[in-house]
């Protein structure tokens, strides 16, 4: 189980890289800082699926779930609102890398999650 939680891991870096460099390439979105919001998701979807590997009792599974999702959504906003405050000229540019790389890495999670979940 430890090999698809990192095969999950690198499979949802990889297509957000690609998906970033679509939107270099052919939308010419730039943001020089699109790799932030690869970094954080990274590190964020890292520590969740340690915590689902760690924990995987049936019993604590749904509040471990239900919390996971409201601390990534709500790490994410803040990290948003920050952007917001700092970047002013290239926001638009970053929320679409950041917002990208946010459904991507969700998709990846939940792939990981029914995998997890079958095998219990």
């Amino acid at each position: 189980m430890k090999l698809k939680s990192i095969s999950s891991i690198l499979i949802s870096m990889g297509v957000s890289f690609i998906y970033s460099y679509i939107l270099y390439s052919q939308f010419h979105q730039t943001s020089l800082q699109w790799w932030h919001s690869l970094l954080f998701f990274l590190c964020v979807f890292t520590a969740f699926n340690l915590v689902y590997f760690i924990k995987t009792d049936a019993k604590s599974f749904t509040g471990i779930l239900l919390a996971t999702g409201v601390i990534k959504l709500l790490l994410s906003m803040v990290m948003v609102l920050i952007y917001s405050f700092t970047l002013k000229g290239g926001f638009f540019a970053f929320f679409l890398h950041f917002i990208g790389h946010y459904v991507l890495f969700t998709v990846f999670e939940i792939r990981y999650l029914l995998q997890l979940i079958k095998t219990k």
